[in-house]
């Protein structure tokens, strides 16, 4: 697991004396779920702190939430810029076209890529404009298990390339931050600043519960994210058919859509768990979680998810692989378990130990809402533009070579 990170309040970073007023350009292809949310709270906040902010965001991969958001922000000055997922050659375009942007509208003292194609593009932009240039991967492309070994080498190469070119590299989990420097990007560039939430506004318990088509007396394991490969749904599904033999009224419900639901629904039929397995599909999460008597994570790869994150402010155990990004927000035997990854049976025994002991769980359920207040959108914001201060006045932080040097 590496060395633990200090993320009390007395660690966060010490800011500046004031700057003039910061002008950031922020670039995202991911404009939707966790990354777009990060990239809408970092806007907001600091906006909030004075800062002129643009953003360039891709249409392809934008959601309502988004959208919304992005177009009732005050202060906000966002434009359209096609970016493709995938590596394509229209590529070349949108890094111009980025570039002429900076040229049009700048100079910037910052500018910040998201994701893997919004950090390449913001990165290749900046070349040559005095900007200190950031990138926050929001976990590697690299990272994940699912990736042939020719992708593999290829963005690996892309990635070295590239961090020659950026002024630091913002990993907002510990995995993914030490991952990050055994890839070799460099460990004078690599610092760690974790996602955060603010205050959640969630409905009463058995609203909740009614929603999702639960009994009063089953007890929910609750999962939340893509049915794709990577975040590992079926070893939920598989997990629960071992522990249904100890729990009988335990349940799981899984929120999220994606090109494994059929297989996942299939699976359940399969192992006789139809009426025990609800598939959800796509809606907002935060209007289920009271509904949950347990969060559950069997994620192969994160960073740092917002799912465990808001679990925590629902007041809920959690139960995570350990490749699941939770290694900064669970504390075993506090807020919950951390089992190997991919183990139905480790991941079965949890639930089950959970479920016998109601005590436990609210215990646990309880750490959590306390611990996740040292994750806030605020502790977020302010350490991302201590950073940013620190590298445009090339003063360094106190805690800049503290976060570094915490990630093992």
């Amino acid at each position: 697991m590496g060395a633990a990170v200090d993320i009390s309040n007395d660690h966060a970073p010490k800011r500046c004396a004031p700057a003039a007023r910061l002008r950031v350009l922020l670039v995202t292809e991911a404009a939707a779920k966790g990354t777009g949310r990060h990239v809408l709270d970092l806007a907001e906040g600091l906006i909030a702190r004075g800062c002129d902010v643009h953003l360039l965001y891709s249409p392809f991969r934008l959601d309502d939430s988004f959208r919304t958001r992005m177009w009732s922000m005050p202060g906000l000055r966002h434009v359209a810029l096609p970016m493709r997922r995938s590596v394509h050659p229209s590529d070349i375009r949108a890094a111009w076209s980025a570039r002429e942007y900076l040229h049009q509208f700048g100079p910037f003292d910052i500018v910040h890529g998201h994701s893997s194609k919004g950090g390449a593009v913001a990165r290749l932009a900046a070349m040559g404009s005095g900007a200190a240039t950031f990138y926050t991967p929001h976990a590697l492309v690299t990272m994940s298990a699912e990736l042939p070994g020719w992708k593999r080498r290829f963005f690996a190469l892309a990635e070295l390339v590239l961090s020659k070119l950026t002024t630091r590299i913002i990993a907002v989990g510990a995995e993914e931050a030490r991952f990050a420097l055994a890839a070799g990007l460099g460990e004078s560039r690599v610092v760690m600043v974790p996602n955060g939430v603010g205050a959640l506004q969630l409905p009463p318990r058995h609203e909740a519960r009614r929603a999702c088509g639960v009994g009063d007396d089953e007890i929910v394991v609750g999962w939340v994210g893509r049915l794709v490969a990577d975040k590992a749904p079926e070893v939920l599904i598989n997990a629960m058919a071992i522990a249904l033999n100890k729990a009988p009224r335990m349940r799981a419900v899984l929120v999220g859509d994606g090109p494994m639901r059929v297989a996942l629904a299939e699976l359940a039929a399969r192992l006789g768990l139809a009426r025990k397995v609800s598939l959800l599909g796509e809606l907002d999460a935060r209007q289920i979680l009271p509904a949950f008597d347990i969060f559950a994570s069997s994620s192969r790869m994160e960073a740092m998810p917002y799912a465990i994150l808001e679990a925590m402010a629902a007041g809920l155990p959690i139960v995570a692989m350990r490749t699941s990004g939770a290694e900064l927000l669970v504390e075993p035997g506090v807020n919950g378990t951390i089992v190997p990854t991919d183990d139905c049976e480790g991941l079965a025994a949890a639930l089950v130990s959970l479920t016998a002991d109601p005590g436990l769980a609210e215990r646990m359920g309880a750490a959590s809402r306390q611990r996740v207040a040292q994750f806030t959108i605020d502790k977020m914001v302010e350490r991302t533009l201590a950073l940013y201060e620190s590298c445009v006045s090339s003063v360094a932080t106190d805690d800049e070579p503290q976060l570094a040097a915490d990630v093992e």
